[in-house]
């Protein structure tokens, strides 16, 4: 966790509306805060090396580089923060790949993809003591 004992959040996702509306519910999580958000890969991989978050939460399907190149970046890069991907349309095939590099979870959205994006961030938050998260 960050330094105030907050989860550390980075929302990545290049509809506007859909990360600002990530962001907004994962405000309403107790012991999280979002730190940055960005609109493609490139971005959440720069963030997440500058940044160091203890969670990112990051779409699939985004322009310059996509979700899972991204993730995969990030844990080799970042390898204590926890990665969330979501997505319109959830591809067994890509979750199998998705979670082989490492990734928390895949969500697919939509409306029952809040609460468990919720709960999720919450159970990481819970499962990331300071010590572990920060490098």
């Amino acid at each position: 966790m960050g330094s105030q004992g907050h989860t550390r959040i980075l929302v990545v996702d290049d509809s506007n509306t859909m990360r600002k509306a990530i962001a907004d519910a994962l405000r309403t999580v107790e012991g999280c805060s979002v730190v940055a958000e960005g609109a493609n890969g490139l971005e959440a991989v720069d963030l997440a090396r500058t940044l160091r978050p203890d969670l990112v939460v990051m779409d699939i399907h985004m322009p310059l580089m996509g979700g899972l190149e991204a993730a995969r970046l990030i844990k080799s890069d970042v390898p204590n923060t926890h990665v969330v991907l979501v997505t319109s349309v959830l591809d067994p095939e890509v979750q199998t790949h998705a979670l082989k590099l490492g990734v928390a979870a895949c969500l697919e959205k939509g409306r029952g993809m809040w609460n468990t994006l919720r709960a999720t961030a919450a159970r990481l938050s819970q499962l990331c003591p300071t010590t572990a998260c920060e490098t």
